[in-house]
């Protein structure tokens, strides 16, 4: 391929190194094993199911808002000791087991323990922030371990094959946590820690699957340890593109302030029950699943960014629907005409969940395909360590909802959800994606080719593409075509 002229697309072709060719029993292991992880984390959700539990054991929503950023904390946190952990077969192996076990431990415990801890509600909070907190630290520790070697599609390949799996076998997790959310009013605490006890069983699984599942590949070269954290300034100060995108996902976790208490809001304000709360945690899956496939076609036609900008504005409609529906259906006017009394308000405040599921979906999808598109091979792990301690920090943003709660009530919370969410689809309009185009090559090769545009070259000297510059990894999505 010659020298381009200034300003013109310059090709460049990528051969991307396959993972050894696996047998079926290794696709059937890795759906059943997200499979069940996926139920698992059903009957631990953040935004249902633990909110409910941790307000049967306290009234005051600044600490409903601390345990919960606690818990979504843990798992990002846990993440990073295996982003930076050194591929080694072994060395990763033993960790993904321990870690496996560990969550399927801590969450058993959890069930156990609570049940001798039964009427003493002060105590049985301290306990399971404590044991949720490390089992979904372990969880997150195995994921960078159970995606590395090749088991699964990681994320950051830009098209995670099982996602669909494990959001339809949320909608089964949501079904089978139906009844026991339905009945926890009568029976509290009995009903949390029964599906606690489930979620321990289903991680014992997982982590039988993964012991007897063929040993990691370590397929990447990227550096690992501290030679990933020293990348750390360089991709800081020359990707620009990078910080783009963490600003994003920093603006838009901050629009989650309101997340955990909206269905607190139902309960406490509508008069929901627990038969509600389930039917909305089967809503908020069945929008993930469905909104899964559709993300999923937009990011092949319209790229990552689209689907980024969409979910952004999707989820908006949450904290607009809790400011407006409720507060209109139960008009006077309105509320006489309706049938049922107040039923109209509880299902039209459906919709926040399915948003807020609708919306996940599309940023857990395209979010680290983003990533890696807009960094090098070597840069990633630095990129997802420091993704990952951003999430962690800005968990605790439920702190800050629950005080508003507790001192200006629940209408002014949503105000600051919206205006969060507002400047969140602003500002993703500062991401960046490069694009790409893809060409088949001879079975077994995945050849890429990437589209970048020239940059201006200085005087006297060459363009990166040309043979200058200090960079010589191109940036692009990694699509598997």
């Amino acid at each position: 391929m010659g020298l381009a002229r200034e300003g013109e697309p310059v090709e460049r072709t990528e051969r991307l190194a396959l993972p050894a060719r696996r047998g079926w029993r290794g696709g059937v292991l890795d759906q059943i094993t997200e499979a069940l992880t996926a139920v698992a984390e059903v009957c631990l959700h953040p935004i249902v199911v633990l909110p409910l539990f941790f307000a049967g054991l306290t009234t005051s929503t600044v600490t409903v808002g601390l345990a919960i950023a606690v818990v979504l904390a843990a798992a990002p946190l846990g993440m990073v000791p295996a982003l930076l952990l050194e591929r080694r077969t072994g060395l990763q192996t033993t960790a993904l087991l321990g870690a496996a076990g560990g969550r399927a431990l801590a969450l058993s415990a959890l069930a156990g323990i609570g049940a001798l801890l039964s009427g003493r509600q002060p105590q049985l909070l301290g306990v399971a922030i404590a044991l949720l907190a490390l089992g979904l630290a372990c969880g997150g520790f195995t994921e960078p371990l159970r995606r590395a070697g090749g088991h699964l599609d990681t994320p950051l390949s830009g098209r995670n094959r099982w996602f669909l799996t494990g959001a339809l076998a949320a909608v089964g997790g949501a079904l089978l946590a139906r009844p026991l959310l339905a009945g926890a009013d009568a029976s509290f605490p009995s009903r949390y820690l029964q599906l606690f006890l489930i979620a321990g069983f289903l991680f014992v699984l997982v982590a039988v699957i993964l012991f007897v599942r063929q040993p990691l590949h370590t397929g990447d070269r990227a550096p690992r340890g501290w030679a990933a954290l020293a990348t750390i300034p360089d991709l800081l100060l020359n990707n620009l593109a990078y910080g783009r995108f963490a600003c994003f996902r920093a603006i838009y976790a901050f629009g989650a302030i309101a997340d955990p208490f909206y269905v607190l809001y139902a309960t406490r304000e509508l008069g929901a029950g627990g038969r509600t709360a389930a039917a909305y945690l089967l809503t908020l899956a069945a929008a993930r699943a469905v909104a899964g496939a559709v993300w999923r076609g937009l990011g092949i036609g319209g790229g990552n960014r689209m689907v980024l900008q969409l979910a952004a504005f999707v989820r908006l409609l949450a904290p607009i629907t809790a400011l407006t529906l409720p507060p209109l259906l139960g008009a006077a006017a309105l509320r006489d005409r309706l049938p049922g009394d107040g039923a109209a308000s509880l299902v039209a405040f459906g919709l926040v969940f399915a948003a807020y599921g609708a919306a996940s979906a599309g940023v857990d999808l395209a979010g680290p395909a983003l990533q890696a598109a807009i960094t090098t091979p070597n840069e990633r792990p630095a990129a997802a360590t420091l993704t990952a301690l951003l999430l962690a920090g800005t968990a605790f943003i439920v702190v800050l909802g629950g005080l508003i709660v507790e001192r200006l009530g629940f209408p002014l919370l949503f105000i600051a959800a919206l205006m969060t969410g507002l400047i969140a689809l602003l500002a993703s309009g500062l991401v960046e994606e490069p694009h790409a185009v893809i060409r088949r090559g001879p079975q077994g090769e995945r050849p890429i080719t990437r589209r970048h545009r020239r940059a201006p070259a200085p005087e006297g000297g060459r363009t990166q593409a040309e043979g200058g510059g200090s960079r010589p990894e191109a940036r692009g999505p990694i699509i598997d075509p």
